[in-house]
């Protein structure tokens, strides 16, 4: 018997959910063959085989929290007789009321049509791997009424939704096709399963608030929002800076560096190298709190937010920073900010920041005071690079010239850090991002 454990999948994760179990007991499994799916914070993860066997017992039910070490499943070897958990069993099974009613099979065959029915309305967790591959492949939202998901409680997994582009293919089906037949489909009697099309002479159905629950990484985020709110005593400074020569730079240089680094030239690594920089001479602002311990960090590790196709929000992390130059930086900021809007970050790869930076700016907002993500002391809010005119001193007096300004807001916890301390720091940022060398990205 073969003990299967939840495995560390992190340096600082010490649980993970059990979102679906791939196998049941009684089915043969290979070496590496994916047994369960999990979740740690915010990345999914499939969890392989360690032998191959029969499952005997699987020890834990959907959705259940487990330490890291504990022993979730057995695996039979040699005849290795399977028990049966009632437990997992219990969980695992839909109940008749959670059986959808009406359900579509499409077509193999290129000359049929899938049939106009549609799973009903209910939430359905969407993992960031489908979405990823809805993104990919341009699936409408429309189209996950038309697939019956395998996984528990009707959940779409990356094997039904790659089984559904296939028969799309076949079935020549294509979005703009799922989206007229939905319009024909506009309900589904509880009481007899029968669809009606709706007619002129039918009422237009008033406006009506909806409820649904929140989706686990909302949550998630929720609790993290809170938390932080709850454990730091936020305090905000901002300032505004001139960053014509960054655009400038930028100009100047981003066909060339694209060229030949085969990445975009932006002002995220100009801000990371003016953010690390300030750091390295405010060490304050790399530390954090342990009950009541100051913890001075060695290294920089860049937590940087990134704004999600979902709406949600992820903060993967660029580590030990100070070693790196500006191509290091601006190479791996873009690589991490990619596998976060496609679902491939891995644990180790979310966890660990010392300091974060957030920007607001790229999605219009003049600036942010953002929200302390634990368990650092500090996060940087990037507002918009804006065009207006500004007053410059000069040898021959005052002249209003047209610069392109930013306002840049550092959220704090005044617990260690206090004003002055802050402030000074966003100073210096600001300094260092005006005097930004061209030497820094050639």
């Amino acid at each position: 018997m073969i003990d299967v454990i939840m495995p560390k999948m992190g340096e600082s994760i010490t649980e993970g959910t059990i979102l679906e179990w791939k196998k049941k007991i009684g089915d043969l499994i290979e070496l590496d063959e994916p047994l369960l799916e999990i979740s740690t914070d915010k990345v999914d993860s499939e969890i392989p085989s360690p032998a191959a066997g029969t499952i005997s017992e699987l020890l834990f039910g959907i959705n259940e929290v487990i330490q890291v070490g504990t022993v979730i499943a057995r695996i039979g070897i040699d005849g290795d007789i399977a028990a049966v958990d009632t437990k997992v069993e219990s969980s695992s099974k839909l109940t008749n009321e959670e059986v959808p009613a009406v359900s579509m099979e499409n077509s193999t065959t290129s000359d049929s049509k899938p049939q106009k029915t549609a799973v009903p309305d209910s939430e359905r967790y969407i993992s960031p791997l489908v979405r990823s591959i809805m993104s990919e492949e341009g699936i409408a939202p429309a189209e996950l009424k038309f697939i019956s998901g395998s996984g528990h409680q009707s959940r779409i997994t990356k094997k039904d939704i790659l089984t559904y582009l296939e028969n799309r293919s076949k079935s020549d089906l294509s979005s703009e096709t799922v989206s007229s037949q939905l319009q024909e489909v506009i309900s589904l009697s509880p009481s007899t399963g029968d669809h009606y099309k709706k007619t002129s002479e039918q009422p237009e159905a008033s406006l009506r608030d909806q409820r649904y629950p929140m989706d686990r990484i909302r949550k998630k985020i929720a609790d993290h929002m809170i938390v932080s709110q709850q454990t730091s005593a936020h305090v905000y400074s901002t300032s505004e800076a001139d960053v014509s020569n960054l655009v400038d730079l930028r100009l100047q240089h981003k066909d060339r560096f694209k060229e030949k680094y085969g990445i975009n030239l932006t002002y995220t690594p100009m801000i990371m190298f003016a953010t690390i920089k300030a750091i390295q001479e405010f060490p304050m602002m790399n530390s954090s709190i342990m009950e009541s311990d100051i913890i001075s960090h060695q290294n920089i590790n860049m937590g940087l937010a990134v704004a999600l196709p979902d709406n949600n929000l992820i903060v993967p992390v660029v580590q030990r920073c100070e070693e790196m130059n500006f191509l290091g930086m601006a190479r791996q900021s873009a690589i991490l900010a990619e596998k976060a809007r496609t679902g491939k970050l891995v644990p180790d790869e979310i966890f660990g920041s010392t300091f974060t930076i957030t920007n607001p700016g790229v999605f219009g907002g003049l600036f942010g005071m953002a929200i302390i993500n634990q368990p650092n002391v500090g996060i940087l809010s990037v507002g918009t690079f804006q065009k207006r005119p500004v007053v410059k001193e000069s040898e021959f007096g005052d002249t209003i010239a047209i610069r392109s300004m930013v306002y840049l807001t550092l959220s704090y916890d005044h617990r260690i850090i206090d004003g002055a301390y802050g402030t000074k720091y966003l100073s210096r940022v600001c300094e260092l991002l005006e005097a930004f060398d061209e030497s820094i990205i050639v």
